[in-house]
């Protein structure tokens, strides 16, 4: 059995900020993180770190972890222990930053140095520490950690530093030479020149190591990287992202984003293990690794969605460190302000009946793959695509039925499904579409062969839709359905088109890549342009009282907490409303206007009270309103802006609950915090028509 204990504590963030409220997690636990790295030593004793400030320590084996106070309530990159202290002198990275413990973590000295990035500790001969970072260069200290010194490459890599033995180290750079050094990463000497630029490799001894590069090609050497054998050139996997080798035919490599792939043969084949990443016996999925630690034949993988994952045999299988079923969800919808549905993938749905305090597995008996939904009422959904075609239930998900007659539920393959304004029904595939005009009595089945797997539907009316799919193509039709015409094959990216939305009835908006383009001529063309100076930072959801929301995909780290983010204005404008430790994107407004609900990958679920959202417009002549002491043990004191001379002070724990509030009605007011846990919590200050936010640390008595 593995215990969490809880004890998140945040840095404060002083001054007037938006007015925004924490995401409250629903599933699949009530904290969320990005771990980013994770060490562990033989003796049992290690730490993790990432996103939300977190900082965890283990002493056995990861059975337990603790949630400790980050220093300075930062959100670090890399972590690793000195070799031979049992873990109590632990280094930490961030960019700009190495902190220091050598006490076990209570106690912290820190070096500002610039860099970012940061990728691994290495502990080498003598006093010697390198950390290698992602950019063209590195930090080293030769006094044990207590100075650094930071060096400029010519060129920028993507791996780690490589150092098979205390005093012999290679470094991969993107485009440049093979570097070697031979002290212990004082000198540098350029050593080969591959022809495609290296990107990951493994050294089994100071002669032989292994190298993938741009083309996907795995090569060998066995005279210290002098000279280069190709390995094999075909049936390599693409996107690797790490590559370790436990013997001369024994190689492994993670490729992005959660897969784990094998070779038995120094490299010429590969295979896909089945235990690890996407195939968790406990239905995790959409991991994305982020730091790796091997020890031996033993891994340990941090993950996004709040995982680490341990294995101990040569990643053929993992343990979850935080057991709990993480299916990435796909969709969330709510007919009503108590009912709503999320779908996940491959395990079907979860259900609410209460407002999402709680939700349960939907009962099915078939197996599901879709990205896309549609529920028409409380009681009907349908679920577009699975292994027995697609399927409706009309009981709230007691009881499933096929949608389509026999003759064409087993080989009409459709993905995603639309309700057009006039009432049709309409699913679309690669080969195929069909629709009903009679709420499911009949169906007309479209052969259009387009190909391809569709990202987002969208009918601006009952003729003109519009479906994005993979490759940056776009298929459109003005009959209904009736037939389809490919308009766009990649002409202005290559990625998903994965949320078209009507900004009206002529025109249409995409944004990808952080880029968003709109089309006024059916999808012809499109441009920037043609917004009318509409923008979004992902996809586009509208509240029912016509409110945009929008976030994201994959924000920065600096980011998260900012993410989530509305329009008043139609798109004209946005303001941060939310955000949380982990990257979240909009699925659904309940339709009283109260929720918002938000997703990701790895079963994250949560909502944002919008209730508690006022205006951010705050007058020119408030100012900052100040907090002290943070951290505190007990009184926390705040001192209002000059200009005011009432507010109303709330409180709210990590879940977004209140948990104290009282009235200010002088320039200075106290809180006795002296009754609360440990940890973080988010002061609102609210005057009237002006508020302002203050991350507030409760410590240990």
């Amino acid at each position: 059995m593995r215990y969490l204990y809880l004890l998140f504590i945040f840095s404060f963030l002083a001054g007037p900020i938006s007015a925004q409220v924490l995401v409250e997690p629903l599933t699949p636990f009530d904290f969320a993180t990005n771990f980013r790295d994770v060490y562990v030593d033989d003796s049992g004793n290690g730490w993790a770190v990432g996103t939300c400030n977190v900082l965890a320590r283990t002493t056995n084996n990861g059975d337990d972890w603790e949630f400790l106070a980050a220093p300075e309530g930062l959100d670090f990159d890399v972590v690793a222990c000195e070799p031979g202290t049992d873990c109590q002198t632990v280094f930490l990275g961030i960019d700009g930053f190495v902190f220091r413990s050598t006490d076990g973590g209570e106690n912290w000295t820190s070096t500002e140095i610039e860099y970012s990035s940061g990728r691994e500790f290495h502990f080498l001969e003598g006093d010697v520490i390198m950390l290698s970072h992602n950019e063209s260069g590195y930090l080293r200290s030769t006094d044990g950690g207590d100075t650094w010194t930071a060096t400029q490459l010519d060129f920028y890599y993507r791996d780690r530093l490589h150092f098979p033995t205390p005093t012999t180290g290679y470094l991969y750079q993107q485009g440049g030479p093979l570097l070697k050094s031979t002290d212990a990463g004082a000198t540098w000497d350029s050593i080969y020149q591959f022809e495609s630029s290296a990107y990951y490799g493994s050294w089994l001894t100071e002669d032989i190591g292994f190298m993938y590069d741009q083309s996907r090609h795995i090569f060998k050497s066995t005279d210290g990287g002098s000279n280069w054998t190709l390995v094999t050139d075909t049936g390599v996997p693409s996107n690797i992202r790490y590559l370790e080798a436990l013997s001369e035919t024994h190689l492994v490599a993670y490729v992005f984003p959660s897969s784990i792939f094998s070779s038995m043969d120094g490299g010429v084949t590969w295979s896909n293990n089945e235990g690890v990443g996407q195939s968790l016996e406990n239905g995790q999925f959409g991991l994305r690794f982020e730091g790796i630690h091997r020890l031996g034949n033993s891994f340990w993988l941090a993950s996004w969605g709040t995982e680490i994952l341990y294995s101990t045999d040569a990643l053929e299988t993992a343990t979850s460190q935080f057991p709990a079923p993480r299916p990435s969800l796909e969709k969330v919808a709510f007919p009503t302000d108590d009912v709503g549905y999320a779908l996940q993938e491959r395990v079907g749905m979860m259900k609410t009946t209460d407002g999402g305090n709680n939700w349960t597995q939907v009962t099915n008996d078939f197996f599901t793959v879709s990205r896309d939904f549609l529920v028409l009422d409380e009681e009907t959904v349908i679920i577009p695509y699975n292994s027995s075609g697609p399927q409706i239930t009309e009981d709230g998900g007691d009881t499933w039925s096929a949608l389509f007659p026999e003759d064409i539920q087993d080989t009409t393959y459709v993905f995603h499904i639309e309700q057009l304004p006039g009432g049709r029904l309409y699913l679309y595939g690669s080969v195929h579409g069909a629709y009903s005009d009679d709420g499911g009595d009949t169906w007309d089945v479209v052969y259009h062969g387009l190909g391809g797997f569709p990202r987002s539907m969208l009918f601006v009316d009952d003729q003109n839709g519009f479906v994005g799919s993979d490759g940056g193509r776009i298929n459109a039709t003005t009959d209904g359905g009736q037939t389809w015409t490919q308009i766009i094959d990649g002409d202005f990216s290559t990625q998903p088109i994965a949320n078209l939305f009507a900004l009206n009835s002529t025109t249409i908006m995409n944004t990808v890549s952080g880029t968003t383009r709109c089309s006024s001529d059916g999808g012809l063309t499109w441009s920037t342009d043609a917004c009318g100076g509409v923008t979004a930072p992902g996809e586009v959801i509208v509240g029912p009282d016509g409110t945009y929301y929008s976030g994201r995909l994959f924000p920065s780290q600096q980011d998260l907490l900012t993410n989530l983010q509305r329009s008043l204005d139609g798109g004209l404008t946005w303001e941060s409303i939310a955000g949380f430790c982990t990257y979240a994107i909009p699925g659904a407004v309940t339709p009283n206007n109260r929720y918002l609900y938000v997703y990701q990958s790895a079963g994250f679920l949560g909502r944002v009270d919008l209730d508690a959202i006022v205006s951010t417009e705050t007058p020119a002549d408030i100012t900052a309103a100040k907090v002290y002491p943070n951290p505190t043990s007990g009184l926390l004191q705040v001192e209002l802006p000059e200009q005011a001379s009432t507010a109303h002070l709330s409180l709210y724990n990590l879940q977004g609950q209140l948990v104290q509030q009282q009235a200010a009605s002088s320039n200075t007011a106290s809180m006795d915090l002296s009754n609360l846990p440990a940890g973080m919590y988010l002061l609102r200050v609210q005057g009237e028509g002006w508020l302002q936010s203050a991350r507030v640390m409760v410590s240990n008595r």
